[in-house]
């Protein structure tokens, strides 16, 4: 294991769900470059292993992904892809097999990449894939905070809170928020943090407080379908309002941290599950 400089590191918060559907990497997005307007840097991590949506909903097509890092072909560096409004991006590999992404060797060389770069920005959002299997749990348990995603649908519900489940059963001390995305109004989204509050507590004995909402908009959709980040489309529309809202309580909190980071929390996994 390489020596890893000295220092504070990025603040890192996973973006996840129980459930896929939920509109979570279009949040990632739009927020990391909501961030990167109010002057942080930023690092965006596609960690859904095989799909690489963020370039789709971008547009882009990358010269090098996590797959070729994966295999030792391209440094992390050579890898990240500049972004809207100084927002990098660090893509993933469409077609990826989870089998061909996941073995251990190309998780230790992640980790290790990814030691690099974490002492260059503010703030490291991970868009981890939907679901509770490894190639997910890995990054959410690496991270600082994990800002878990659920729309108002009792299958969300329920896998949200499987994930704050196996999450906390094997860290105790990591930070987690609930998200509601395409809420159909505040209220809506507050009784849903509550009942959502309720039930972790009851079962779980945690507290897992409300980060915010993101309102149903017609306008999302909308930029999706033209690979435009929605903030950038239409920066009046109510879910862009919504998630400048949540961009600016993110940046107010976040500062750089010390201790250890994605290269040695991953590590640690790694040969844990050895």
């Amino acid at each position: 294991m390489p020596d890893e400089p000295d220092g504070p590191r990025a603040s890192i918060w996973s973006i996840t769900s129980g459930k896929g559907g939920v509109g979570k990497t279009t949040l990632s997005l739009n927020l990391g470059i909501a961030l990167s307007q109010l002057g942080k840097q930023v690092l965006l991590i596609d960690a859904d292993v095989g799909l690489a949506n963020v370039n789709i909903l971008l547009g882009a097509s990358p010269e090098s992904t996590l797959e070729d890092l994966l295999q030792g072909r391209v440094t992390a560096f050579d890898v990240t892809m500049e972004g809207p409004e100084g927002l990098t991006v660090l893509p993933a590999a469409s077609g990826m097999a989870e089998s061909e992404a996941w073995q251990y060797n190309d998780r230790s060389r992640l980790a290790e990449e990814l030691g690099r770069l974490e002492r260059g920005f503010d703030l490291i959002l991970i868009d981890t894939g939907a679901g509770i299997s490894s190639k997910v749990t890995d990054f959410v348990l690496s991270s600082d905070k994990m800002l878990v995603v659920a729309v108002p649908e009792p299958t969300s519900i329920a896998d949200a809170y499987a994930m704050v489940k196996v999450c906390a059963s094997q860290r105790t001390d990591l930070e987690m928020e609930l998200l509601v995305n395409c809420a159909r109004s505040p209220r809506e989204a507050f009784e849903l943090h509550q009942k959502f509050q309720q039930i972790v507590d009851r079962f779980l004995g945690l507290s897992v407080p409300g980060n915010g909402y993101v309102l149903e908009d017609l306008s999302v959709e909308h930029a999706s379908r033209n690979q435009q980040p929605l903030i950038l489309a239409n920066p009046d529309a109510s879910a862009s309002q919504c998630i400048q809202r949540l961009a600016q309580e993110m940046s107010t909190a976040a500062s750089q941290v010390d201790g250890p980071g994605l290269f040695d929390r991953l590590m640690d996994r790694i040969i844990s599950e050895t």
